[in-house]
C-alpha cells in the first residue's frame, strides 16, 4: 500500500503545472512533513478527486473528499467551469490534477492552499472547508484578483451603475440555477459602455441563499474599486465571478441584460402625485369649509332681511303727525292710519273719535289682543277696526 502511495504521490510532483493556471492563495495553516501521513492523504485525495469530477454521474462537475483522521486529516474540494460539456469531462479531471500539482508548486508543503485555473479550481485544507457556512460571509483567506488594466470610458457614474446591473443580475440567475451557475451578456449598443459579458458560479452544494450571499460578497468587492474595469475575475473558494468585453465562454449566454442608462422611464408628472389612504388634518377642513359657508350665511342673511322688509311694507302702521311739545288749546293729537297697500285709508283722529261716539260703550264691541275694539261707520260701509288705547292715555 505504501509503494502505491508512493508512486501516486511522485505522479503529483512530476505532473507539469497547468499552462492556464492564474493564481494561488497559499494558507495559514503551517507546513506538513515532506513524506508524512499528511501528504499521503492529501495524495490519495488528488486521485480520488480526479476519478470522481470526470465520472459520467457527476453532471454538477463537483466533488469534494476527505481523507485521514485528526492530526492528520485533509479536507478538499475540485470545481470545473460549468460551461465545460460532457464530452469534455476528461479535460476537467487533467485541469484538477495540474492545479493540485500547480498548488505543491507555489506553496511547498503547505497544509492549505487554494489555485485557481481558467477551466477550475481546487482547494485543500487541514480545517474542514467542506461546511459551507464557514466559506460564505465571514472568510476571505482564499480571495483572490485578476484586473484587466484597461478601465472602461465615460460617465463614472453610468457605468458603474450598468456594471452593477450586469453582475447583480447575473448572481441572482446563478444561484437560482440547480447547478448554481449561469452565463449573461449586456447588450450596450444603445449605451457608452462595450458590449459585456459575465459568469458566475458557485459550489453546487449550497443552497441558493449561500450562494446568493457569496456572489454578493464578490460583487461588493468589484464596485469597491477605484474605476471599472473592462474585465475582471475575483474568486474565493465556494464561488467565483468573471467578465470580460469579449465573449469567453463555451455556448449562448443564459441571460440578456440591458443597462439600466439605455431605459427610459416614463416622463415625470408636472403634477405632484395623489396621496392616499391619508387622513385629511382638522384645520385643512376647516379652511377648505370656510368659505361656501360663509357665502350660504350671507346669502340666508340677505334673504332674512328681504323677508322681513316684505312683511313690514305690508303691515298698516298708525303714526303720529308731527307738533309742537305743548298741545294748544282744543288741539289734539292727529294719528294716521298708514299703509303701503292700497286697501288701507288714512284717518284723522277727529274722524275716529266721531266713528266710535267718542270711544262710547255702545259701539264697544269687545277687548282685542291690542285693546278695546269698536265698531265704526264710515262712508255708508261697516268695517270693523281695532285700536290700541295706550295711545290716548
Amino acid at each position: 500500500m505504501a509503494g502505491v502511495l508512493l508512486i501516486i504521490v511522485l505522479t503529483f510532483l512530476l505532473v507539469l503545472p497547468s499552462a492556464t493556471a492564474i493564481g494561488q492563495v497559499c494558507g495559514n495553516a503551517g507546513n506538513y512533513t515532506a513524506n508524512g501521513t499528511y501528504q499521503s492523504n492529501l495524495a490519495s485525495l488528488v486521485a480520488a478527486l480526479s476519478t470522481n469530477i470526470s465520472s459520467s454521474s457527476q453532471a454538477q462537475l463537483f466533488a469534494n473528499a476527505t481523507a485521514g483522521k485528526a492530526p492528520d486529516v485533509v479536507y478538499a474540494l475540485a470545481l470545473c467551469r460549468g460551461d465545460i460539456t460532457s464530452s469534455n469531462l476528461t479535460g476537467c479531471a487533467a485541469c484538477v490534477n495540474n492545479s493540485f500539482a500547480y498548488a505543491h508548486k507555489m506553496c511547498p508543503y503547505a497544509k492549505a492552499a487554494s489555485v485557481y485555473d481558467d477551466d477550475c479550481l481546487v482547494g485543500f485544507s487541514s480545517s474542514n472547508i467542506l461546511v459551507p457556512a464557514n466559506n460564505i460571509t465571514r472568510d476571505m483567506s482564499t480571495l483572490f484578483q485578476y484586473w484587466n488594466p484597461t478601465s472602461i470610458t465615460g460617465d463614472a457614474t453610468v457605468v458603474a451603475a450598468d456594471v452593477n446591473d450586469l453582475l447583480t443580475q447575473t448572481a441572482q440567475v446563478a444561484a437560482a440555477s440547480p447547478r448554481r451557475f449561469a452565463t449573461a451578456f449586456m447588450d450596450a449598443s444603445s449605451s457608452s459602455i462595450p458590449t459585456l459579458y459575465s459568469l458566475a458560479q458557485c459550489t453546487p452544494d449550497l443552497s441558493a441563499g449561500d450562494c446568493l450571499a457569496c456572489l454578493q460578497r464578490i460583487v461588493g468587492v468589484i464596485n469597491a474599486t477605484t474605476s471599472v474595469r473592462l474585465g475582471g475575475r475575483v474568486l474565493v473558494l465556494r464561488c467565483n465571478f468573471r467578465f470580460e468585453n469579449m465573449m469567453f465562454y463555451e455556448g449562448a449566454a443564459t441571460t440578456r441584460i440591458t443597462p439600466s442608462s439605455s431605459s427610459s422611464g416614463p416622463p415625470a408628472s408636472p403634477f405632484p402625485a395623489p396621496t392616499t389612504n391619508k387622513r385629511m388634518k382638522p384645520w385643512v377642513i376647516a379652511v377648505s369649509a370656510a368659505p361656501p359657508l360663509a357665502v350660504v350665511a350671507l346669502c340666508f342673511i340677505f334673504y332674512c332681511r328681504w323677508r322681513s322688509r316684505r312683511y313690514i311694507k305690508g303691515r298698516p302702521r298708525l303714526r303720529r303727525k308731527p307738533w309742537d311739545n305743548k298741545l294748544r288749546g282744543g288741539d289734539e293729537p292727529d294719528w294716521e292710519m298708514e299703509a303701503d297697500l292700497s286697501e288701507f285709508s288714512v284717518f284723522d283722529f277727529h274722524q275716529i273719535l266721531e266713528a266710535t261716539g267718542n270711544f262710547s260703550e255702545e259701539n264697544k264691541l269687545g277687548e282685542g289682543g291690542f285693546g278695546p275694539v269698536y265698531k265704526v261707520s264710515i262712508c255708508n260701509t261697516e268695517s270693523y277696526w281695532e285700536l290700541h288705547l295706550a295711545f290716548f292715555h
